[in-house]
């Protein structure tokens, strides 16, 4: 009987020993009901309002990221803002394709005509590659990047903090080389002619060379200068 007695008390110690440990376990999830959903991170919040909630066409193209370069067609990859309606963001990305022609040429110039002053050690009052430049952008912005047409469009839907639609389009531009160089061309033309002119009224020695070798510079191949 003592035997039993001992097993029984030991066996009522577990018992409230299992007890307090539950008693002081935390409430499980079927008792306390469902769980509220973790908190979604400033990053992850970010992250998906990057993402577009739908695209035109479904899958983007790879123009976006590497643009399509040809012998024959010069390409440009205009990007726009984020618009109210597609049409606002259609007109924005050509406006960028664009400016991005007229850039692009504007820049080749003054770079070109940096390594031509140097080398041939003309004076910049002779010929001045930032003035060039700039004429060459004036020129191309009047006579080419009207003509520069959109090949592609690419639209990407978001929604904006207020849960409307807002539209960003990239669009692929393209335009023949064969029309730009015309217009390169024509505008070195002119520049060659005009610095002979000077050239051959000028009585310095040295400034007359300077202006003879400008005149070489534009009235060579200006538009393979420009790597067209």
């Amino acid at each position: 009987m003592k035997k039993v007695c001992c097993s029984t008390a030991a066996g009522a110690l577990v018992a409230l020993a299992v007890l307090a440990s539950c008693a002081s376990a935390p409430a499980s999830s079927a008792a306390s009901g469902p769980q509220a959903a973790p908190q979604q991170s400033a990053r992850e919040a970010a992250i998906e309002a990057a993402r577009p909630i739908r695209t035109a066409p479904a899958v983007r193209p790879d123009w976006i990221d590497i643009v399509p370069k040809s012998g024959t067609e010069l390409s440009f990859v205009g990007a726009s803002l984020r618009f109210a309606t597609d049409a606002q963001a259609r007109n924005n990305a050509q406006e960028d394709g664009r400016r991005q022609l007229v850039d692009y040429y504007g820049t080749l110039m003054a770079n070109k005509a940096r390594e031509y002053t140097a080398t041939a050690g003309i004076s910049g009052e002779v010929f001045s590659p930032q003035i060039a430049a700039q004429q060459l952008n004036e020129r191309i912005a009047q006579n080419v990047a009207q003509a520069l047409g959109a090949a592609q469009f690419y639209t990407e839907v978001y929604l904006d903090s207020a849960n409307r639609e807002a539209y960003q389009v990239y669009v692929l531009m393209e335009i023949a080389r064969s029309r730009v160089a015309q217009v390169i061309d024509d505008y070195g033309r002119e520049q060659a002619a005009d610095y002979a002119k000077r050239a051959a009224a000028e009585q310095d020695a040295a400034r007359k060379q300077q202006l003879e070798k400008t005149a070489e510079f534009f009235g060579g191949n200006l538009s393979g200068a420009l790597d067209l």
